[in-house]
């Protein structure tokens, strides 16, 4: 079987993986649905405005109504995670939540304010609290976002995956690749007990990701 398969047919207790359309040689990106408490959190937009339509949908298949989103998470500026977003604000009512370093190219290319802007370390009160990581590199303000209740990090672009096998956001995509090596080097010292690994671009590793992180570093092995 020569095709990558994005999606596992495992659902993840309160996260719905939305795979969304690119046009160009990076393949799908993704967005992904968060089942807050009493509202539900949408992480990234896709790159258009048909992947807002995706999303909308998605939602709907969750068996949930498109007013229960009231918050989007963009981990970064880039287009391809915030394309959705101009479709998606005129259709629903949400707030927008990105970091500093990222919020006045995301402001600029959407229209749109960002009304939580974030530095890192913030803590929302979902799913018995996620945790905002500023995880720059790829870009200035990206950042990723630590579900530990459900042991699960989406990682967003800081990390990218080629057939589950995890690789630091490739210098050609970063803004700063040291930054970028780094701020990988830093969740893995923050040794966190994680299953899973959700990233924007590639598969998603649904097991043991903490053994998987720990290996981006360590070489080819013999």
């Amino acid at each position: 079987e020569t095709m990558v398969s994005i999606l596992k047919d495992k659902p993840i207790d309160g996260v719905k993986i939305i795979p969304c359309r690119v046009n160009g040689p990076r393949g799908i990106v993704k967005s992904f649905l968060v089942a807050g408490d009493d509202r539900l959190i949408l992480v990234d937009t896709g790159f258009s405005d048909s992947d807002a339509d995706i999303i909308m949908d998605a939602i709907v298949e969750m068996g949930r109504k498109h007013s229960d989103l009231k918050l989007c998470v963009l981990t970064h500026r880039h287009g391809d995670h915030t394309g959705g977003l101009k479709k998606l604000k005129k259709t629903l009512k949400f707030e927008v939540m990105a970091h500093e370093l990222d919020m006045p190219a995301i402001q600029k290319s959407t229209g749109y304010d960002v009304e939580h802007v974030v530095k890192g370390g913030e803590r929302l009160a979902d799913c018995g609290g996620i945790t905002v990581l500023h995880t720059p590199g790829h870009t200035a303000g990206h950042i990723s976002l630590h579900l530990p209740r459900i042991k699960t990090m989406i990682a967003g672009d800081a990390i990218l995956s080629a057939g589950e096998h995890l690789v630091v956001s490739p210098a050609y995509l970063s803004s700063d690749p040291d930054a970028a090596s780094a701020s990988v080097r830093q969740l893995i010292a923050m040794n966190l007990d994680l299953e899973r690994l959700l990233v924007g671009h590639g598969d998603d590793i649904y097991e043991d990701a903490k053994t998987n992180m720990s290996r981006i570093f360590a070489g080819p092995r013999a």
